[in-house]
């Protein structure tokens, strides 16, 4: 009987976990760009935030420190204690989006577990009261960026990724910074869905 038990208690492991292995925090983002940006050249760029009051938080640090990654692997370099050629600009928001999303009916498991003696009984029942649904809110999140000359102001680059989902920014961002630089610069003009995978 142990054996028998041993084996369901493994079903029941199995059932739970496959389910959640198949969940994916992949990001479908939509990215749209403008842009007269020349090819790179090795100019330095220092990232900046487009709200000023953000610019010492640690938080746009973080994301300021990502986008600068990007940068560098397209052929930009830091700025080296001198001004920088170029600024590029960021800005990050979200949102909650309008309307909600029916998650569909709520399932439970349920385990019963019964003993006298050497024998042990287990039971796994689910239910699925399709009467009591769950409701999400989802948000929009949005990353922006610009690139502009430092001398004269002129700007090279606007580029912005949106993306609707129920994970918040901190999670996001890294995936909407890989969205937006995708093929980067891209054709100006242009807007497409973009998907990234942690």
């Amino acid at each position: 009987m142990k054996k028998t038990s041993h084996g369901i208690w493994i079903l029941f492991i199995a059932f739970i976990i496959i389910p959640l292995g198949g969940c994916s925090r992949a990001i479908v983002s939509d990215v749209t760009r403008f842009h007269n940006l020349p090819a790179p050249d090795g100019e330095t760029i220092e990232v900046v935030s487009m709200n000023p009051d953000l610019q010492q938080s640690l938080e746009f640090g973080q994301y300021a420190e990502l986008v600068g990654k990007y940068l560098g692997a397209n052929g930009y370099r830091p700025p080296e204690g001198t001004p920088s050629r170029l600024i590029a600009r960021i800005g990050y928001d979200i949102r909650p989006a309008e309307g909600v999303v029916d998650g569909g009916p709520r399932s439970s498991v349920g385990i019963g577990v019964g003993g006298g003696g050497r024998h042990t009984n287990v039971g796994i029942g689910m239910s699925i009261p399709l009467g009591n649904r769950e409701v999400r809110q989802d948000y929009i999140r949005i990353l922006s960026l610009e690139i502009i000359r430092r001398d004269t102001g002129v700007k090279l680059y606007e580029g912005r990724a949106m993306s609707r989902g129920q994970e918040s920014l901190p999670l996001t961002i890294p995936l909407l910074v890989d969205a937006l630089f995708q093929d980067f610069p891209g054709e100006s003009g242009t807007s497409n869905k973009v998907k990234a995978t942690p």
